[in-house]
């Protein structure tokens, strides 16, 4: 088994397409074949299944890729470990980014450690909360910042970082007169928020089971723009945290909920594998960052 074969497998499993994850790792589609060819034949399974239509992991498949990504990470880790000990902190991070995160300053933060290291190169996902915990088990994150609702998983450490409160949006001209709104008065229009499994729905959520009320989304999105457009045109109620509707954009009427809703905020990674150098640089200047009041 080789790191060739590990990455050819990994990329081909992650764009579930031959052709993207060849011109990704800059080979020819048929020299990434082979080696995937070769891999199966010695594992003596099948790792995709092959149509003329589409590509499709086995079981086997994403275990090989599960364990090909920590692999990478070890390789990684090794080197930068050896860039540590000729003083030098190279390698690169990947971040999941909550852009804004409550009163933290995520874009700020990663733009004061990139200039403190410019040998790290940083690479940024976004997703909901639920989301980022799973890539973070999976080894496609080294850290995330995130908005908490409910338990996080076993072996992640969770550094908080602040709150930020869950707010409903409307149009100007059709805002309720009260500077706060119950479930009862969501239910009477159209809701739109981010996807399920993000901690602003998963709040939410919670809520409508209290009052004995489904909780029926007219849209769910990761566009923040989008879910304020709609909001500011009278389509419908937005449900986002506060800090999105405080970014420029279309003008919104913003009420808080009642009862009040504050989530945390926090920076959440691994706890049980050792980080990268660069990884425990990132999550140690985002400490020191959050210490300062930074």
């Amino acid at each position: 088994m080789e790191i060739r074969q590990l990455r050819a497998v990994e990329a081909v499993v992650r764009h579930r397409h031959f052709t993207r994850a060849a011109e990704e790792l800059h080979v020819a589609q048929s020299a990434l074949s082979h080696q995937i060819r070769q891999l199966e034949r010695e594992l003596g399974i099948s790792l995709f299944e092959r149509s003329s239509r589409r590509v499709a992991p086995t079981d086997a498949g994403l275990a090989v890729a599960a364990r090909a990504r920590r692999v990478f990470a070890e390789l990684d880790a090794a080197r930068q470990e050896v860039d540590e000990f000729r003083g030098v902190l190279r390698g690169h991070i990947r971040i999941g980014a909550l852009v804004p995160a409550g009163g933290v300053d995520v874009l700020g933060l990663l733009a004061r450690f990139g200039r403190a290291h410019p040998g790290v190169e940083i690479a940024l996902r976004e997703g909901i909360a639920a989301e980022m915990f799973r890539r973070i088990a999976d080894d496609e994150l080294d850290a995330a910042f995130c908005l908490l609702a409910g338990e996080v998983p076993a072996g992640c450490t969770v550094d908080p970082l602040g709150h930020d409160e869950v707010v409903a949006a409307f149009a100007p001209d059709r805002a309720p007169a009260a500077p706060r709104v119950t479930v009862a008065d969501l239910g009477r229009e159209p809701i739109v928020s981010t996807h399920r499994g993000s901690a602003i729905t998963t709040v939410l959520a919670g809520l409508f089971a209290e009052a004995g009320r489904p909780l029926r989304l007219a849209l769910e999105s990761g566009d923040p723009f989008l879910l304020r457009s709609l909001a500011a045109r009278g389509f419908a109620t937005a449900i986002l945290p506060r800090s999105l509707t405080a970014v420029p954009g279309p003008e919104l009427a913003v009420r808080g909920l009642d009862p009040a809703v504050r989530v945390p905020v926090a920076l959440v990674s691994r706890r049980d594998r050792a980080a990268p150098p660069a990884a425990r640089a990132f999550i140690e200047f985002v400490r020191r960052e959050a210490a300062s009041g930074g």
